[in-house]
């Protein structure tokens, strides 16, 4: 591992954050690179008339993003039962009135689908999938694989941030030089960003940290051998994660 305290962070982030503390606890200084930014949809009102369409059995939340874009777009219908991923995703839609169910096994969306099919006789009924434009699609594919119906609707977009954004230069540097001692990314998208930002991921003595198992797929099909996955998308899971080959200084 590259003999540096810093820890890159492919999106934004502030110093009171909760990562920043656990992070700190290892010796680690967290370094924002926000590689990627959200955008609306190119039809703004899908996710509206999906949802004063009806008859869903229950709505698939699978980030914070699209909590957001389901707060925004829900007027006045009624919502039947929401299944989210992760606290994040779970605070986000608490934060807008939207309860939802969130088991303990879910890390991730192709779990979260495992476990609403396991919890709920959905076979022949539809649920409603809000998600990211050119999101992965394990998640829809376990479903429909149990004849669930999917009701597939593009809610927000994901692209990459500016190669010449500023915001982007410090963590970029790092990297380049080999002096980010962690590199935490959060979804599969910014996997991407961030090959393009630097160059091939491969061979590389920064240690990558993954916020899901989906996302640390995407990183080992880049070419990345040293990735970590936090135990639960939570900044105590990744800080535990990351401590079992970086331990705290003394």
């Amino acid at each position: 591992m590259a003999d540096a305290s810093y820890a890159v962070f492919t999106r934004e982030i502030d110093a009171s954050s909760a990562y920043t503390t656990v992070l700190a606890q290892l010796g680690l200084a967290i370094v924002p690179m926000p590689l990627t930014r959200t955008e609306p949809p190119r039809d703004p009102h899908a996710l509206a008339r999906a949802l004063d369409a009806g008859g869903h059995a229950a709505i698939f939340v699978a980030s914070a993003r699209a909590a957001a874009a389901l707060i925004e777009a829900r007027g006045q219908a009624a919502l039947p039962e929401v299944w989210a991923v992760g606290p994040a995703t779970l605070r986000a839609l608490a934060a807008g009135g939207i309860p939802a169910v969130h088991p303990a096994s879910a890390h991730d969306g192709a779990s979260l689908a495992h476990a609403l099919i396991a919890k709920r006789d959905l076979a022949g009924r539809r649920v409603l999938f809000p998600r990211a434009e050119d999101g992965r699609e394990e998640a829809m594919s376990i479903l429909r694989a149990a004849t669930v119906g999917i009701d597939d609707v593009i809610a927000y977009r994901t692209v990459p941030s500016p190669a010449d954004d500023p915001a982007l230069a410090r963590g970029r540097e790092l990297l380049l030089a080999g002096q980010a001692a962690v590199c935490v990314v959060f979804a599969p998208s910014q996997v991407t960003a961030l090959t393009a930002l630097i160059g091939p991921l491969g061979g590389r003595a920064t240690l990558f940290a993954a916020i899901g198992d989906t996302t640390a797929a995407v990183l080992r099909e880049a070419g990345v051998a040293n990735v970590v996955v936090a135990s639960a998308p939570t900044p105590e899971g990744l800080a535990n994660a990351i401590a079992a080959v970086y331990p705290p200084r003394r």
